[in-house]
């Protein structure tokens, strides 16, 4: 992606990512958007629980801005851009706060940089789906509708979380039920 097509190639980003959550989210996802931008520190957390957890606290402290404000902060720093992913952070029904997640070509080895050093930018969308809506261990596959908001918790989060856990129990429980009665 080239500095100059950064704010179409985002506007498109960001109608593909809505077009995306609406399929798989049962909220409504308005077009009314806003951006945060946060970059990507792997260093910050011990696993995905403690960094999101963290993630949550510093976005909750931020101003959303407009599409124009965000492109002249990555204009910035596109030099050292190498990926911009697209996240939901907040839909509201009058307005989404999309979260713009960054990752710097300065944080990869200093091994690994040469290579990437003239590279363009990539740019992804990506919606976030909670453990507790696949159908089974294996499978990818959405069992039902989700709330997008789920990362920023809540009691319906928190209940599918606990619902989800002990589905998981079952299966495994049952799983190994098999396994004995086939090695008996």
């Amino acid at each position: 992606m080239k500095k100059a097509e950064l704010e179409n190639k985002i506007s498109e980003a960001t109608s593909s990512l809505i077009n995306m959550a609406t399929d798989i989210c049962w909220n409504k996802i308005s077009r009314n958007c806003e951006y945060i931008m946060s970059e990507i520190d792997e260093t910050v957390g011990k696993n995905y629980f403690e960094r999101a957890k963290i993630r949550k606290q510093v976005n909750g402290k931020k101003s959303p801005k407009s599409l124009s404000e965000i492109v002249t902060e990555l204009t910035i720093i596109y030099e050292n851009l190498y990926d911009i992913n697209l996240y939901i952070y907040r839909a509201l029904p009058n307005k989404t706060i999309i979260e713009i997640r960054y990752f710097l070509k300065t944080s990869h080895t200093a091994d690994f940089y040469p290579t990437i050093i003239d590279n363009e930018p990539m740019l992804h969308c990506k919606v976030a789906r909670p453990f507790y809506v696949t159908k089974s261990i294996n499978s990818n596959e959405p069992e039902k509708k989700f709330d997008v908001n789920w990362e920023l918790g809540g009691i319906r989060h928190e209940l599918n979380k606990f619902l989800g856990n002990l589905r998981y129990r079952m299966r495994k429980y049952k799983h190994r039920q098999k396994l004995y009665k086939k090695s008996r």
